[in-house]
């Protein structure tokens, strides 16, 4: 049974466009520096528990570094890789994890 106290930690398949956003930084021109990969995955955190109906900001920020910490070895290989034109904008604008991995990483 579910503990309505305790948030549900997003499961690995809805965290799959991280790997998916991760990837296809490797596909073009400016390169990702150490806070783009961090907002990169505090965006796609943030959208998937406000996709879960969770809008609390303290919530959100404990859920970004956990999984910053549970993200570290993807997060350095993220470093350097090619990020396409207006890709920060249009991750600061995305309404879902899915916008980021299959719109703005592209």
């Amino acid at each position: 049974m579910l503990d309505p106290q305790q948030p549900p930690t997003p499961k690995p398949r809805r965290l799959a466009p991280l790997g998916v956003a991760l990837l296809l930084l490797t596909c073009r021109s400016e390169r990702a520096g150490a806070d783009d990969c961090a907002v990169i995955l505090d965006r796609i955190v943030a959208l998937e528990l406000a996709e879960q109906g969770y809008r609390d900001p303290e919530l959100t920020r404990r859920k970004q570094q956990e999984f910053a910490r549970r993200f570290v070895p993807e997060l350095q290989r993220c470093e350097g890789l090619s990020l396409p034109p207006g890709a920060r904008e249009c991750i600061a604008r995305a309404g879902s994890a899915e916008e980021i991995s299959h719109v703005c990483l592209r």
